[in-house]
């Protein structure tokens, strides 16, 4: 009796290129989601450690709002000293600022794993953020340009600044806004949680930056989130959540029943 090799003709050889490489092009795209799953979940995470150091310095200093810059305290106090970051570290242990001269990415749980300058940056540009929906527009980008004393890139978080007052219209299209920060620049730009009308609505920090970057101390909050995480972006709110919000979390308003107004529901304190 004589075995006989039965080889494969090349039709049918072809036939399994074409089916792995239809399986390669399903399953690759399904692979970078889950890994981008995955990284949007750390980056909750931290941002959820960030939220209950908030609450925690607040409960400290008689429930003012952490700020994101600080006054310089002494001659040649370090940068880092005045930002929220550093302030925020008796509270997380995590994530301080390593060098004074140089920091070109934050650490611990300060950095977020989804970070991307590209899709913040695109967030900026739109024409619903910051600028007119064409790169460079925003003027953002100036933020990464290292000065005579290089990039302090201190989280990949931004925070809230201190408003004085509503800003808007009201109407639909311009919709009243007032963020929740504060800041020791002024005498009176300290802001109580008191003041909250929906902590659980009211976000102090998103997807974002924080550095010292071409001499200029900067931060950014929420509409620069709207890429980050598939299509949207983290907020860390004032009762010590955090959540992704899907696209722009400035464009999700609602209206006042007792004079029509438009606001922005997570940026806007005053208003229940």
């Amino acid at each position: 009796m004589t075995a006989r090799k039965q080889a494969f003709t090349l039709i049918e050889l072809l036939v399994v290129i074409a089916i792995i490489a239809i399986l390669a092009a399903i399953l690759f795209p399904v692979f970078a989601q889950a890994r981008e799953k995955a990284r949007a979940i750390s980056c909750l995470s931290n941002a959820k450690n960030i939220a209950t150091g908030i609450l925690m310095y607040g409960q400290d200093y008689d429930e003012q709002i952490i700020p994101w810059l600080s006054v310089s305290e002494y001659a040649g106090q370090p940068s880092r000293e005045r930002t929220w970051v550093f302030r925020l570290q008796p509270y997380i242990k995590n994530g301080a600022p390593t060098n004074q001269t140089l920091q070109d990415r934050p650490n611990g749980v300060m950095a977020c794993p989804s970070f991307s300058q590209a899709n913040y940056l695109k967030a900026a540009d739109a024409a619903d953020c910051d600028g007119n929906g064409t790169a460079g527009s925003s003027g953002l980008q100036n933020a990464f340009v290292a000065g005579g004393s290089g990039i302090r890139f201190y989280a990949q978080y931004g925070v809230g600044f201190y408003f004085s007052g509503l800003a808007g219209s009201g109407t639909q299209t311009d919709p009243y806004f007032q963020f929740v920060g504060a800041d020791t620049l002024g005498p009176a730009n300290t802001r109580s949680m008191v003041e909250v009308v929906r902590p659980a609505e009211t976000a102090l920090m998103s997807d974002g930056i924080s550095m010292v970057g071409n001499g200029s101390f900067w931060t950014s909050m929420g509409c620069e989130a709207a890429y980050m995480h598939q299509e949207g972006g983290n907020l860390i709110f004032l009762d010590g959540h955090a959540k992704r919000i899907a696209r722009n979390n400035e464009r999700y308003l609602r209206q006042r029943a007792s004079d029509g107004a438009w606001y922005k529901i997570y940026h806007t304190f005053p208003f229940d």
